[in-house]
């Protein structure tokens, strides 16, 4: 965090003094606590950032809040200046409160802090200060320029691959410094370093986007980092998804049915902005003057893995940039069919950064006949390995990834996608001076196991670890049970979600690293339950949005089914289990554009996302109704993706999925205002709504059933709505039953999976959930465990990739089911809360919590022979409606914590 000066105007010093201890009561009497856990974007006093009004929020005192009041003061080179001030506000609002003041400008440092009123007027000593810092918020505050390597080609005349470019800049430090900021970014990936130390803690940098739409940048504070006299900047580079290129051996992704685009060659942008105590301004821009060389990464693939040659760190960007291939840098010409364009804006990324988590040392480290040894890391995790060996120049150190052993205990990298002729590999070339350690830089894989060759001697537990790497979105919940069966599925769909947590949410951390918006939507209530997402999910809806298809080009309007969009899916038709599928979109993944900003509203309150892309979610409705009139009425899709049941008419699954989005939409319209809107999409929502009803509800002699009467059928039926009230009993009834046909499995796919425990948990059968979890045998999540899977498979038989966190649905039950922690219908923000816990099966104990907008809510309970007590949290603000195990009597409680017990 930055030192700053104290701030000194008379606005200023008078709050901060009526904040200290002696400060006096305001009328209407007292003081409460202050407001705490301030926010600006979801993010803890965050710098660089381009949102024009950024959103505030903070968690109020215990005794609630009724009001307002928000201040902010501007740091200038004399003294902070008074800013804005909203005045006192009556709301009881605390998340995505829009800043209110005047415009701002590029760089500029905002103070702000927040007192509140609780209902008798009592008000607040102000919060603790927090703070805000623009980054760079037009073309016209660069000055840096894009560069790029003038002999960088991929492949050489004789066919190797080309070494990764590097590029650096020394430059002097004349006198003390004020404050450094670096803003950069570089494609396909980018690592910084300053004097040969990275420059943040950030990794696998940039996040991704549509390139040729926007460019994501990160500012770094190098306040502290710089050292009196030379430094030296240094960038190198990773192909990334930006050059996705075919290199026979190497394991590649693409070239079938998907068709892969190569954007162009690595390039960089950077400008360090150093400002002295003396008031000078120093400016170090990427241009013609900064040195270029082809480095030591000598291979770098998203998908395929990495290479160092540490006999090239001469070419590494450390300190001479002299010498044998060092030349002088070239100016990148961007024009409109380039990527990134000309016209392409650099765009503060709002997300938080992928980091390494932790770092894992191998649990069992085993000598294969071949002489190479096998690592065993205890789980299925997502990073890439740390070596740190000696020996002499020119030994290789080849590390192979899997996430499964064959039957004879060697390694099976089948489900990663890889063959041996096809691999996935990282490779490390030693220069033979002493230890030596390194890890790659530009990719990861999902690995458990490590096959190692090339050392010269038997590694030790610290010779090859694993770093585990994913994004820095913060943990929203905690689940504990009496049941270790729970705890070990509980801790292996956590571990799926963080392997695919990178700057997109993806399906694995292997075969396909594919930003696929379907996984996201369908596991959306375990995302949402499990990580705050606050200031992660709203670039994921952007890059939807941004990977639109625009009017001119084919099938305006229409949101393909990974986005960003790095390749595009062919429109072919494809016999599956389930019909005729087409890979290219559907409406359970595009449908994401609409569904996703809705849940961030009803879960932070976050309108912004929803105003910002209503445009896109318009376009992609008016794509899907041009879609089902040129199909005849059959919009074109996948159904209920990998279910194992596959008798669930694919129709259905697509028109409950429509249906759902159209009345979203009309849910959207609503709270934005759009009458008109409300109106047409209502209207749309309705008439799928009879055509649903018309061509999947039937009647037989024991009653009304959806589809097929599978789990799937009448599970989606049930959860969108399209099941008259009369016949939502019959319909569950029919549900269970076929739940205890299939042996309590799970038949559903991805798409349905979600629906089946909702539709389940809104009839008040978390029993028959139970029985599904729990059931030990294939497909299931017991199975899983029973099994030895450390992390979800993208089937519940176990097959296919064996770390895919789509179905991680289980997840949201054990907080809101289990745990009984539920927001109340109609809340938004979770200031109306249900606990509602279940006692299911044998399970003895439970604790369970969820930190909200407006603090942590938590519910733990005992049973035994005859006794049910359960302790419930509320936080300050909210009201919950307890609903006790057997008893039909509720109560309403506020904030603050109760204890309630009854028989059983």
């Amino acid at each position: 965090m930055n030192r700053r000066r104290p701030l000194l105007t008379l606005l200023t010093a008078v709050l901060l003094a009526a904040s200290g201890p002696a400060a006096a009561a305001a009328p209407g009497g007292g003081r409460t606590g202050q407001p705490t856990a301030l926010r600006t974007e979801n993010l803890v006093d965050p710098t660089g950032i381009d949102a024009a009004r950024p959103l505030l929020s903070w968690l109020p005192p215990a005794q609630g809040q009724a009001a307002y009041e928000i201040r902010a003061t501007l740091d200038t080179p004399s003294r902070p200046r008074d800013l804005w001030d909203s005045g006192k506000v009556r709301s009881a609002g605390t998340s995505n409160i829009a800043y209110g003041g005047p415009s701002l400008h590029a760089r500029e440092h905002v103070r702000w802090q927040v007192r509140t009123w609780d209902t008798t007027g009592r008000v607040s000593p102000w919060s603790a200060p927090s703070s805000w810092e623009m980054g760079l918020l037009s073309a016209a505050d660069w000055s840096a320029r894009w560069i790029e390597n003038p002999a960088y080609d991929y492949t050489r005349p004789d066919g190797k691959e080309t070494p990764l470019p590097v590029f650096g800049k020394a430059f002097p430090v004349r006198g003390p410094v004020k404050q450094a900021r670096l803003y950069t970014t570089g494609l396909g990936m980018y690592a910084a370093t300053l004097n040969g130390r990275p420059v943040g803690d950030a990794v696998l940098e940039p996040g991704q986007t549509t390139y040729a739409a926007e460019v994501d940048y990160r500012t770094y504070d190098l306040t502290w980092a710089l050292r009196p006299g030379a430094n030296t900047i240094g960038l190198q580079t990773g192909s990334g998804t930006y050059q996705r290129v075919k290199t026979p051996g190497r394991y590649f992704f693409g070239g079938g049915l998907e068709q892969y685009t190569v954007y162009g060659e690595p390039k960089v942008i950077a400008q360090l902005e150093i400002t002295y105590q003396d008031g000078r301004r120093e400016i170090v821009s990427s241009d013609g003057t900064w040195r270029t060389a082809l480095g030591p990464t000598t291979f770098s693939s998203w998908w395929s893995g990495e290479e160092y040659d540490a006999r090239r760190e001469s070419q590494a960007p450390t300190s001479t940039l002299t010498g044998a291939g060092w030349q002088q840098a070239g100016i990148v010409r961007l024009s409109q069919t380039t990527t990134p364009r000309d016209t392409t804006p650099l765009r503060a990324d709002p997300r938080p950064p992928i980091t390494v988590a932790e770092t894992v040392r191998p649990s069992e480290i085993r000598r294969l006949a071949d002489g190479s040894y096998l690592l065993d890391f205890g789980a299925n995790r997502s990073g890439w390995p740390s070596v740190s060996v000696a020996g002499r120049a020119g030994d290789t150190v080849t590390m192979i990834p899997a996430e499964k052993l064959a039957a004879d205990g060697t390694l099976d990298t089948s489900s990663t996608g890889a063959k041996p002729g096809n691999q996935i590999a990282y490779r490390y070339t030693l220069a033979g001076h002493g230890l030596e350690k390194w890890h790659p830089q530009f990719t990861y894989s999902g690995f458990r196991y490590l096959q190692v060759s090339g050392l010269r001697t038997a590694p030790a537990k610290d010779t090859v670890t694993m770093e585990v790497v994913h994004v820095a979105n913060p943990s929203a919940s905690d689940f504990t049970s009496s049941s270790a069966l729970l705890n070990q599925i509980h801790a292996i769909t956590e571990r799926s979600i963080e392997s695919n947590m990178t700057s997109v949410l993806t399906d694995c951390p292997d075969r396909e690293k594919g930003p696929y918006t379907g996984d996201n939507l369908h596991n959306i209530d375990a995302l949402l339950t499990d990580y705050d997402m606050s200031a992660f999910q709203p670039q994921l809806v952007r890059n939807m949005a941004t990977a639109q298809r625009k009017p001119g080009d084919e099938s305006p309007g229409l949101i393909a089914n990974i986005a960003p969009e790095f390749h595009r899916v062919a429109p072919v038709k494809l016999q599956y289990p389930q019909g005729t599928i087409e890979f290219l979109d559907e409406v359970n993944w595009g449908g994401a554009i609409i569904r996703i900003p809705w849940q961030l509203y009803l879960t932070y309150g976050d309108n912004r996302t929803m105003a910002t892309y209503y445009d896109n979610m318009v376009a992609w409705l008016d794509y899907e109704a041009a879609n089902k009139a040129a199909n005849n009425g059959d919009v074109p899709g996948l159904g209920d993706w990998s279910a194992t049941d596959n008798t669930t008419p694919m129709q259905l699954a697509i028109t409950a999925g429509y249906h759902t989005a159209a009345s979203t939409m009309a849910d959207i319209a609503k709270v934005l205002g759009k009458a008109a809107d409300l109106a047409k999409y209502s209207a749309l929502a309705t008439q799928l709504a009879s055509e649903f009803t018309a061509r999947f509800r039937h009647v037989d002699a024991t009653g009304v059933y959806y589809g097929s009467d599978s789990e799937a059928s009448n599970a989606m039926a049930l959860d969108a709505g399209l099941v008259a009230p009369a016949d939502r009993g019959a319909v569950l009834d029919r549900l269970v039953a076929s739940v205890r046909k299939a042996g309590n499995h799970i038949t559903t796919g991805s798409v349905a999976l979600a629906p089946l425990f909702r539709a389940l948990q809104a009839g008040h059968r978390d029993d028959v959930i139970y029985d599904m979890v729990v059931n030990p045998t294939s497909p299931g999540y017991g199975y899983l465990i029973a099994s030895g899977h450390t992390t979800l498979s993208e089937s519940l038989d176990g097959s296919g990739s064996q770390n895919h966190h789509f179905l991680g649905e289980v997840d949201a039950w054990f907080v809101r089911g289990v745990a009984g922690i539920q927001q109340a219908p109609g809340s938004v923000g979770y200031r109306t809360l249900t606990i509602a816990p279940a006692p299911v099966g044998d399970l003895a104990r439970v604790s369970g919590s969820y930190r909200t907008p407006l603090g942590t809510v938590s519910s733990s309970w005992t049973k035994s022979a005859h006794r049910f007590r359960l302790e419930v949290t509320v936080p300050p603000g909210a009201t919950a409606t307890v609903h006790l195990p057997g008893s039909p009597a509720t109560q309403t409680v506020g904030s603050g914590k109760h204890t309630f017990t009854t028989s059983i």
